[in-house]
């Protein structure tokens, strides 16, 4: 072997051995300088994954599509495939380029499909996993290609793959209601991931992302935080700020949820810079997570701008925004829009959408509709186990009731999703739903328990710093107080709530005094709120009583 020639194998062997301990720039500099000495595929292939840890874009790109090429004119198609495998990914992550990254996939299965199988195949399946999971919303695809790669990592003694490949099974299965057998998947995947010795770091992350947006997706938190801690250890070790925005994504969430909203707003936005600066192909869910928390927050304009950003993504947080708004027709639309791209066995994903579209049903007074989207809620959520699910399906079922104006099952359910939402950890939602509550005592007359529901609500509004939920729990309580005497009088009134006050008195529910106003169950809602808040009248009951004392009817 000629002196040069030895040269660049050791700069080679010590630029693999830098990759293997994860020292990522002391790598890329032992591949820089074998590449000014000869163009190797092996030492361009090196440097494109320095680059990757680095978050590099454009090396990454420039150095895996002079290997490929390289590979190609040396004609070994295997390794030509395993970097198209990566490019694939790499234009999916970095770019969002989904045709690009779709040609390379097709382009990997052309140069492999022939040949005899090794680890390239099983990256090959992940990779085929991964993009029928979240570019094609198929999940039967994903089970397929993920269990080839588990069954040949296991054939080639590779956990890399098994543990990857076990992983996406996993979510895969949890996301279509397959809740046990999918978590089997998931903890065997993550003991594999941390307990065996894994070549690739990136098969470490890849596994831990699956086991905490599994955890996170079915409202199991305290898992969730758990993996966010390991995750978190991964990534301070191994670095990579896709990673460590993935981790934090999800443990935004969390926080979010549990009411830690400073920490989780920290999260989140650090979150969202991680993704722009490494992958902004990957960003939509940092970016919808943080636009949920802006939501709750009350900055409602930044939310939007926020979902807007995120794409398909962003669909579900703007129809609540639009519903939250009086906009029933807007937010049917987006929930339905969803639903058509999503198969019905992706019965997790679909889960929000049909929340969405029973409120919204319900708000346009169609009635038999919204009970038929709520009872495909309530059998979507029937497959998982955790409490903040079933909490949410029972507030979409009292949302539903008391837009029907059954006012005592809309209690019922209320109280039960308090309980399940207290259970979980969950206190911003407990207190919506405790806000509910108080509305549906107050149209049964009971005054005094509505207060006490809505002041319970506003005292944790104004702790989380929910500035709009707590003037809307104020304006509740104000609703309460007793009459005697004290009530404004009929001049206050516009002269359509004067209307609406009227039909009220005749009987009429919601949903016929919009039919019979030509206006959106959700508008006369508004008008007989605003009815007893200026005439301060405890309830509908109270409202017909004061119809009837002044000749309105």
């Amino acid at each position: 072997m000629e002196v040069s020639d030895r040269i660049d194998d050791e700069l080679l062997r010590a630029g693999n051995d830098e990759l293997t301990a994860g020292n990522w720039s002391a790598a890329r500099e032992c591949f820089e300088r074998a590449l000014a000495r000869s163009e190797a595929p092996e030492a361009l292939e090196g440097l494109g994954w320095t680059a990757w840890w680095l978050a590099d874009a454009d090396l990454v790109f420039d150095a895996r599509e002079r290997a490929y090429r390289a590979y190609r004119e040396r004609g070994d198609d295997v390794a030509a495939g395993r970097i198209a495998t990566w490019l694939a990914a790499d234009f999916r992550e970095f770019r969002g380029e989904i045709a690009l990254a779709r040609g390379w996939l097709e382009r990997a299965h052309r140069l492999l499909d022939d040949k005899p199988e090794g680890a390239e195949h099983g990256w090959l399946a992940l990779t085929d996993a991964d993009f029928a999971l979240n570019l094609d919303e198929d999940r039967e695809a994903c089970l397929e290609a993920a269990a080839r790669a588990a069954t040949l990592g296991r054939r080639l003694g590779s956990p890399d793959l098994e543990a990857v490949g076990l992983a996406l099974e996993g979510v895969a299965m949890v996301g279509s209601g397959q809740l046990e057998e999918g978590m089997r998947r998931l903890d065997e995947a993550s003991a594999i991931a941390v307990g065996e010795r894994i070549e690739a770091p990136l098969a470490s992350a890849w596994t831990l992302c699956c086991v905490v947006s599994a955890s996170e997706s079915i409202g199991d938190f305290a898992r969730a935080a758990e993996w966010c801690t390991v995750m978190r250890r991964f990534a301070e070790r191994w670095g990579g700020r896709q990673i460590m925005g993935m981790c934090r994504t999800s443990y935004g969430r969390v926080l979010a949820t549990r009411g830690e909203w400073s920490e989780a707003e920290d999260e989140l936005t650090a979150a969202v810079e991680d993704f722009n600066a490494s992958r902004p192909g990957m960003a939509a869910g940092g970016l919808v997570r943080l636009a949920e928390l802006r939501a709750r927050q009350g900055r409602a304009e930044e939310a939007r701008k926020l979902f807007e950003r995120a794409g398909p993504a962003g669909l579900i947080g703007l129809g609540n925004l639009a519903l939250a708004s009086g906009d029933a027709v807007e937010a049917v639309e987006l929930a339905e829009r969803v639903l058509r791209r999503l198969p019905d066995s992706s019965l997790l994903d679909r889960l929000p959408a049909l929340e969405l579209l029973a409120r919204a049903r319900a708000a346009r007074g169609e009635a038999e509709a919204a009970r038929q989207a709520v009872a495909a809620v309530e059998r979507a959520a029937a497959h998982y186990s955790t409490p903040y699910l079933r909490a949410r399906a029972l507030v979409a079922a009292a949302d539903v009731a008391r837009g029907a104006d059954d006012h005592e099952l809309a209690r019922q359910r209320y109280e039960d999703a308090i309980d399940c939402f207290e259970e979980g950890a969950a206190p911003y939602d407990a207190a919506l739903a405790r806000l509910g509550l108080a509305e549906a005592l107050l149209e049964l007359g009971r005054a005094e328990h509505a207060a006490a529901a809505a002041d319970a609500a506003r005292a944790t509004f104004e702790r989380l710093g929910a500035t709009r939920d707590s003037e809307r729990a104020a304006e509740l309580i104000a609703r309460t107080a007793p009459t005697d005497g004290a009530a404004g009088g009929l001049g206050e009134l516009t002269a359509r709530e004067l209307e609406v006050l009227r039909l009220v008195a005749k009987g009429m529910s919601d949903s016929e005094i919009a039919e019979e106003l030509i206006v959106s169950p959700h508008t006369v809602h508004r008008h007989i709120a605003n009815v007893r808040t200026k005439l301060n009248l405890p309830s509908r009951a109270a409202a017909v009583a004061y119809a009837a004392r002044h000749g309105l009817l």
